[in-house]
């Protein structure tokens, strides 16, 4: 039996069981890869105090999105305090990404997606140094696309180079990847990964829309300003569900909660 099977037979028994001291967690058995502990020995300290500093217990490290625009090429992590609201743990450039607004709609055409996606994998052993993969095609672009071949293995990964992917520096990756496994190792299996074409503020439609032909995005993007609007009113993360029609649907969880 090969270290692959071993780790994910590990990950099958924790996942279905409650964590006993001394028992091997997701993050322990992370760890044990060299890249993933090189990364820890770099950077743990820098993240307990930056978790520090947003008033998140690093101890209990909450539920965390990661959240993307590419004409500003920034990726931010935000993570879950005790009091249910969402803070910016961090922020870092996107070194590359292929393409140009829009979203990804056919294998080859190399576009990085555009939508609300979550985490789906976890590769300490990449071509591309540390890699998390993204669970593109969604719904969303499977109703949205008429492709035969939508495309897939989308990943934010380090190394610097992207076709389709959200590249990172190999510094910067190591931050993120440790983020997604203190939060996976915590009970988060679905990580959202939200990539817009930029920040979706009026003034930005108003600016790109002189750029940029904007008409045949231009209701995708419309609705999925509407998720980005909510969470920047409420600071708690809407739920998402992907609509007969494709486009995307949300709910104010605190609204909700309410009822």
């Amino acid at each position: 039996m090969n270290i692959f099977k071993i780790v994910f037979l590990c990950v099958v028994f924790v996942a279905g069981s409650a964590f006993t001291p001394g028992q091997l967690t997701f993050e322990k058995i992370q760890q044990k890869i060299p890249r993933v502990n090189m990364a820890y020995e770099r950077k743990e300290q820098y993240i307990k105090m930056k978790c520090q500093k947003a008033g998140i217990p690093e101890e209990t490290f909450g539920n965390m999105f990661i959240r993307a625009f590419k004409a500003e090429a920034i990726m931010e992590i935000w993570v879950e305090k005790p009091d249910g609201n969402y803070a910016k743990l961090d922020e870092f450039n996107i070194y590359a990404e292929s393409g140009k607004l829009g979203p990804k709609r056919m294998q080859g055409d190399c576009q990085v997606p555009e939508g609300y996606y979550y985490i789906n994998d976890f590769n300490p052993n990449s071509n591309y140094y540390l890699s998390l993969g993204i669970n593109y095609p969604n719904e969303s672009d499977m109703k949205l696309s008429t492709a035969a071949n939508k495309g897939g293995m989308i990943y934010i990964h380090g190394k610097q180079a992207s076709a389709g992917c959200l590249a990172m520096s190999d510094y910067y990756v190591e931050d993120i990847y440790i983020c997604a496994v203190k939060a996976r190792n915590y009970g988060q299996h679905k990580i959202p990964v939200q990539i817009f074409p930029f920040k979706p503020t009026e003034e930005n439609f108003a600016l790109f829309n002189q750029y940029v032909d904007c008409a045949p995005f231009n209701k995708l993007w419309r609705n999925m300003a509407q998720g980005y609007n909510l969470f920047e009113k409420t600071h708690h993360l809407p739920k998402v569900s992907v609509g007969a029609d494709g486009f995307y649907q949300f709910s104010d969880t605190e609204v909700a909660a309410a009822k």
